[in-house]
This record gives structure tokens, C-alpha cells and sequence, in this order.
């Protein structure tokens, strides 16, 4: 059996990112009222599969609360680090 080599249509660069951040700034609002419909809530476990820069996690992240916990995945390291300093940027100003 070979491997099935799979790509993001989009691609894995930063300017990318930075489209991805922008939509993300104009649907988090959406985004949020989603999961909430969807029942998630504090002290829950949520995972993320291709988070990207974590836009979707970080609320996912103040939903659950620090009771809960959020695990991301995403095949973009670059992206997957870029969401990493920005979970501890949050943590850092509370």
C-alpha cells in the first residue's frame, strides 16, 4: 500500500495564515454561538483537528475553561507554533 500524500489546497504559507486570521476575525462571532449550540462547555475535552493558528481553539479554549482542556492538530508546524505563542500570550496577561 502507498502513502496518499495530501495538501492543503490553500497552501501552508504566511500569507495564508493571514487570510485565515482575517476570516477568523469576521466569523469568530459565528464561531462562538456554533459551539456553544453545540454543547460545549466548561470542564469539557475538545480536539481540533486542523486547527490552523488556533483561531477556532482559543474559543473553544473559553468555553471549556481552565477545568476543560482544548488538543490541536494541524500537519502545518509553522501554523501549529504561531497558535502555541498564542495560547501563551493569553496565558501570560491573565
Amino acid at each position: 500500500m502507498t502513502a496518499i500524500e495530501t495538501k492543503y489546497v490553500m497552501g501552508h504559507t504566511d500569507r495564508e495564515r493571514r487570510r485565515l486570521a482575517l476570516q477568523a476575525s469576521i466569523q469568530n462571532p459565528l464561531t462562538d454561538s456554533f459551539l456553544r449550540r453545540a454543547g460545549v462547555s466548561a470542564g469539557m475535552r475538545v480536539l481540533e483537528l486542523g486547527c490552523g493558528i488556533g483561531e477556532v481553539s482559543l474559543i473553544a479554549a473559553r468555553l471549556v475553561g481552565p477545568h476543560g482542556g482544548v488538543h490541536c492538530i494541524d500537519i502545518d508546524e509553522e501554523a501549529l507554533e504561531i497558535a502555541r505563542g498564542r495560547v501563551r500570550s493569553r496565558v501570560m496577561t491573565r
